[in-house]
């Protein structure tokens, strides 16, 4: 596994790592299970939010599936109830919930919006 978790607590963190970026719509899903489609990405969110478009995450050596997907949902009040899902099991896996379209936090985004 990978380390320096703080703290060094056990229990994997099922829920977003950082803060939600303005006017999020898309959630990156991870340890999703090989059986995982649209219909159950779909049925895994419907009572908190409809799904507007999915895509998954294949290698680009193999081809494989990296257990890895994008979710998208029609307003970023919908991200915030989908979110709720995080840890909850789709066919036998917790799934991990972040958001997605997030720059890495290397200062890229301090100072003033560009707009």
């Amino acid at each position: 596994g990978k380390g320096g978790g703080k703290g060094g607590k056990p229990e994997r963190n099922y829920k977003p790592s950082g803060e939600k970026p303005d006017g999020c719509v898309e959630l990156f899903c991870g340890n999703l299970p090989y059986s995982i489609d649209e219909d159950k990405m779909r049925e895994f969110f419907k009572d908190k939010a409809e799904v507007q478009n999915t895509r998954w995450l294949n290698d680009r050596e193999t081809g494989e599936f990296k257990g890895i997907g994008f979710v998208t949902f029609y307003s970023t009040e919908d991200v915030d109830k989908a979110v709720e899902k995080a840890g909850e099991y789709l066919d036998g896996r917790q799934i991990r919930i972040d958001y997605a379209g997030q720059k890495k936090k290397e200062g890229a985004w301090q100072g003033g919006k560009k707009w």
